[in-house]
């Protein structure tokens, strides 16, 4: 089941004005070069950004609606760009590319769609298959706040479209300390002035993990944890830190 397919129309609106992981990208790629390979990439909101910096890039996601999205803005772009980017549906577990990549990212908790290790396993090590001896791998995903309230209606904002829609967002979180899984249930209520009211709803489940845990998958999985981050301008990371940015090399 896709589970953007409901919500990827909707995507971009609530994530186009998040920038503070495309410069943190754009600047490893300035030591790494390309090519590039962008795992889970969704509508593009990383990858576009670092094709129109110059870079060869290609990029794939399971959700066949995100990559419907992110084709109609590949069209709009001039060919020279165009011509460096290569897209496609597939999974990160089994994806088969030509060339390996200096640089190999998986951004904003999407890697969290994984919920057994067997199959996070199988991930990472597609991943090392694919990234060359001096290539880096960058994972990110939040940090565990285990204090939130469950089951509780939260409004995470409004905005209006070019169309006149106006988007209201709302989530209610549960957790599942025991398989260290949350499962979130969003709502969004579109109006406009010549509609009536309508709901478009959606649940998924990630597997929350910690930092500890994450290297140590890495390291099972043939690769050497050489930086942490708790945030996207290469701040340290905490206890508190609201990110964990992992950056990787292949293991000697």
């Amino acid at each position: 089941m896709d589970l953007y397919e409901k919500m990827s129309k909707y995507y971009d609106i609530w994530y186009e004005d998040f920038q503070e992981d495309v410069d943190f990208y754009k600047r490893l790629a300035e030591r790494t070069g390309g090519p590039i390979l962008e795992c889970m990439c969704g509508t593009g909101r990383v990858l576009l950004p670092l094709a129109k910096e110059g870079y060869e890039i290609a990029g794939f996601d399971k959700s066949y609606a995100m990559i419907d999205q992110l084709t109609a803005k590949i069209d709009l772009l001039d060919e020279e760009l165009q011509e460096n980017i290569r897209i496609g549906h597939g999974d990160i577990k089994n994806i088969q590319c030509p060339k390996k990549y200096r640089l190999i990212i998986v951004p904003f908790n999407s890697f969290l769609h994984l919920l057994e290790t067997e199959e996070q396993e199988e991930a990472l090590r597609n991943v090392v298959d694919h990234l060359r001896a001096d290539g880096e791998f960058v994972l990110s995903m939040f940090n565990p706040r285990l204090d939130r309230p469950e089951n509780l209606m939260r409004h995470r904002g409004t905005k209006v479209t070019k169309h006149g829609e106006v988007i209201s967002k709302f989530e209610a979180q549960s957790f599942d300390h025991a398989r260290q899984r949350t499962t979130v249930h969003l709502f969004l209520d579109i109006s406009r002035q010549d509609r009536d009211l309508r709901r478009v709803t959606t649940v998924m489940t990630l597997r929350y993990m910690f930092e500890r845990e994450v290297v140590e998958l890495l390291n099972r999985c043939g690769l050497r944890v050489t930086e942490t981050y708790g945030d996207f301008q290469f701040g340290p990371f905490r206890k508190g830190s609201d990110m964990m940015v992992f950056v990787a090399r292949k293991s000697k």
